[in-house]
C-alpha cells in the first residue's frame, strides 16, 4: 500500500504481509489518530497454512514485520481501528472439528490479545464483521447454519478483548449473507445484512445500545429486487446510514432520529454494484458509485447542523452601555461543512432577582442574520443565552448555554439619608453615597445563589458590613480607587432567599459609594 504524506503526495508502495506468500481471500486495514496504520491478512505459502497476520506502520517510518495473529486455518479477516490505536479483528478458525468466529484485540503497549471464541454454532456461513468504538466496546455479526438455515448471529467485545456468547438476530428460517456493522464513539451500533427467502430478497437493519445486544431487526422498505453488499455506516450524532446496490441502482438509506424509518434514495439506473459509504465527524454522509462510461458520482447528504458557539460573556453586564440602552450586543460563531446558515434565533432562560428560578425558554431574538444581535435585557436578572442556528438544508444546532448576570441598579436598594449622585463611568451613571456611620441600605425578597457588591472605591474610603437571610456575608473595605468594582461575596449550592442589609461600619467621614447588587442564579 500507498499512504498520503501531503495534499499532493504519496509515499511509495510497501508491502504489508510477509514476503513470497500469497494474499487468501480479502485484506483490510485501519488508521488510528495518531496516524498508526493497522493491516491484517491471511496468506498462504511460506510455509503458511491460511495465517493471519497483522503490521503496523507508523507515520514516517518503514512498516514494521508482521506479526502472526493466528498460525493457520484463519480466514476472512474483518479489522476496525479507532482513534486510540486500539483495535480488534475478528476471522473465522477451522483448525478444529467445527469452524468458530474469533475475535482477537490489539492494546497499545501490550500488543495482541489470544483469540476468543464467540461461542458460535460451528458452521460458520458469512464471514465475520467486525467494528470497535472509541470506548473500546467491540460488536461483531455474522451468520452461521440452524436447522438448515443462514442464521444472523452478534456478539459483543468487551474493552478487554473477551467475546461474548452469541445471539441471534432477525428471521431464523431465512439465508443470511453480507453482513455489515459500524459503531460510533460512544459505543452505538448499527447492523446490516440480506436475506433471503423463496427468491425474495431482503435488506435487514438492527441497532445496539452502547454495551447491549441489538434489539429487533427490521427490513428496510424500498430495497432493490436483487439487493447486494449493504453497507452500515452510524455517525457519533446519531445519523444511521444503510447503503446498498442491485438492479442498477444504489440506493441509500438515511434515518436521523430514533424513531422515524429509514428513508431510500436513489441514485438513477446503469450504475455498477461497486459503492462505498461513509459519514464524516459532523454527521454528514458521502456516497460513492460508479456508473460505466460515466465515471465516479458522488452524492453529500446534508444531515447535520451547523457547529455554533456563543463568544465570551462577561460575567456581569457591567460594561453595558448607559442610559437608555436596553439592550446587551452578543455574537457568535458558527460553521457548516456543506451549507450556508441564513439565520439565528438566539433564546434564553431568565431569573429576576426575586424569582428562585429560571423560566421556560424563550425567543428573545428571532431570524438574526450574521453572527451578531443585540439582546434585550432587564435589571436584575440572569439571563442564560443559547443560539440556534439552522442551514439551508434544514439541520439546526443550538449551542451551549452561556448564562450572565444584569446587576440589580443602586436605585433598587432602599435606605434613608443616602445621596442620590449621578456620575458617568458607573453602572448606569448613577451611585448612592453617604459619610456616616449607621447608615443601612435593604432589599427584601432577594434569591440568589451567587451575590456581588458593585461599589465605587475612593481613597481613603469606608467599610460596610453586608448581611443576607440573618447571615453575615462579610465586612468589605471600599478603600482604593475605581468604578464599577465587583465584590464577591457569597455563593450557595442552592438558592436562598431573604432580605440582605448593607451596613456602614466605618466612622463618620469616610466615604461609601454603592453601585449596584449582583444577584446570580
Amino acid at each position: 500500500m500507498s499512504r498520503q504524506v501531503s495534499p499532493t503526495s504519496w509515499t511509495g508502495l510497501q508491502l504489508l504481509t510477509p514476503a513470497g506468500a500469497d494474499v487468501s481471500g480479502n485484506a483490510d486495514l485501519g488508521i488510528a489518530g495518531n496516524g498508526l496504520v493497522i493491516a491484517t491478512a491471511t496468506v498462504n505459502g511460506d510455509e503458511a497454512n491460511n495465517k493471519l497476520f497483522a503490521t503496523e506502520w507508523w507515520e514516517g517510518q518503514a512498516p514494521l514485520p508482521p506479526k502472526v495473529i493466528s498460525a493457520s486455518h484463519s480466514w476472512g479477516p474483518s479489522l476496525d481501528v479507532n482513534t486510540k490505536g486500539e483495535a480488534l479483528v475478528a476471522y473465522t478458525y477451522g483448525g478444529l472439528n467445527t469452524d468458530v468466529v474469533t475475535v482477537s484485540r490489539r492494546t497499545p503497549g501490550q500488543g495482541w490479545s489470544i483469540g476468543d471464541s464467540t461461542s458460535n454454532t460451528g458452521d460458520v456461513a458469512a464471514p465475520p464483521e467486525v467494528a470497535l468504538s472509541d470506548n473500546g466496546q467491540g460488536q461483531v455479526i455474522y451468520a452461521d447454519i440452524q436447522n438448515g438455515f443462514y442464521v444472523a448471529q452478534t456478539s459483543r467485545v468487551l474493552p478487554d478483548g473477551t467475546a461474548m456468547p452469541d445471539q441471534t438476530v432477525g428471521p431464523v428460517d431465512e439465508y443470511v449473507y453480507e453482513t455489515s456493522v459500524d459503531i460510533n464513539a460512544t459505543g452505538s451500533a448499527l447492523f446490516t445484512w440480506i436475506s433471503k427467502k423463496n427468491a425474495l430478497t431482503r435488506v435487514f437493519s438492527a441497532s445496539a445500545a452502547n454495551g447491549a445486544y441489538p434489539g429487533t431487526a427490521s427490513p428496510l422498505s424500498g430495497t432493490t429486487t436483487n439487493a447486494v453488499d449493504p453497507t452500515a455506516r452510524i455517525s457519533d450524532s446519531g445519523l444511521r446510514v444503510v447503503q446498498h446496490s442491485g438492479d442498477g441502482q444504489v440506493v441509500t438509506h438515511t434515518r436521523t432520529g430514533g424513531i422515524q424509518p429509514f428513508v431510500p434514495v436513489y441514485s438513477g439506473n446503469g450504475f455498477h454494484a461497486d459503492d462505498a459509504v461513509d459519514v464524516d465527524r459532523e454527521g454528514n454522509a458521502i456516497s460513492v458509485a460508479f456508473k460505466p462510461a460515466g465515471g465516479i458520482s458522488g452524492k453529500f447528504f446534508d444531515a447535520a447542523g451547523p457547529t455554533v458557539a456563543i463568544d465570551t460573556l462577561p460575567a456581569n453586564m457591567l460594561e453595558n452601555p448607559p442610559l437608555p440602552m436596553t439592550v446587551f450586543p452578543i455574537s457568535w460563531t458558527m460553521e457548516d461543512s456543506l451549507s450556508n446558515i441564513p439565520s439565528s434565533d438566539i433564546y434564553a432562560t431568565r431569573a429576576a432577582w426575586n424569582e428562585a428560578g429560571h423560566s421556560d425558554p424563550e425567543v428573545l431574538v428571532n431570524d438574526a442574520p450574521g453572527t451578531e444581535a443585540d439582546v434585550p435585557w432587564k435589571l436584575g436578572t440572569s439571563y442564560c443565552l443559547q443560539v440556534r442556528s439552522t442551514d439551508a438544508a434544514g439541520n439546526s444546532t443550538t449551542s451551549d448555554p452561556s448564562c450572565t448576570t444584569v446587576p440589580l441598579d443602586d436605585r433598587g436598594l432602599v435606605g434613608d439619608g443616602w445621596n442620590k449622585v449621578t456620575q458617568s463611568g458607573n453602572f448606569r451613571n448613577t451611585l448612592l453615597t453617604t459619610n456616616k456611620q449607621g447608615r443601612t441600605l435593604t432589599r427584601t425578597g432577594v434569591k440568589a445563589k451567587r451575590l456581588a457588591l458593585v461599589v465605587r472605591k475612593t481613597d481613603g474610603g469606608g467599610t460596610v458590613k453586608v448581611t443576607f437571610a440573618g447571615e453575615t456575608l462579610g465586612s468589605y473595605s471600599l478603600d482604593g480607587t475605581g468604578k464599577k468594582k465587583v465584590i464577591n461575596m457569597a455563593a450557595f449550592p442552592t438558592v436562598k432567599s431573604g432580605t440582605l442589609t448593607i451596613k456602614v461600619t466605618s466612622p463618620d467621614g469616610k466615604l461609601v459609594s454603592i453601585d449596584g447588587l449582583v444577584v446570580a442564579k
